[in-house]
């Protein structure tokens, strides 16, 4: 399973990290608009925060589950969020 955000987020979305399956890969460019931003790949290894017994949309969120690493600098539009 693998996520390619194609816009800058101000920072990392925990919405979708936690759509991930373990072992899933998000790509995503992080940081301000104008400003420095980096492509992040964000892996999912574990899933602690995962709540047996609810839907997926329910799971927690821990920062262990997941391992970042900063891949090189990029310019990206930012990403818009719609209320």
């Amino acid at each position: 399973q693998a996520i390619h955000v194609g816009a800058a987020a101000a920072t990392f979305p925990k919405e979708l990290m936690k759509q991930l399956d373990v072992g899933g890969v998000m790509v995503i460019p992080v940081g301000p608009e104008g400003g420095t931003q980096y492509l992040y790949q964000v892996e999912r290894v574990g899933d602690v925060g995962e709540v047996v017994g609810v839907s997926d949309n329910s799971r927690g969120f821990r920062e262990e589950d997941y391992q970042v690493r900063r891949v090189l600098g990029v310019r990206y539009v930012p990403l818009v969020q719609v209320n």
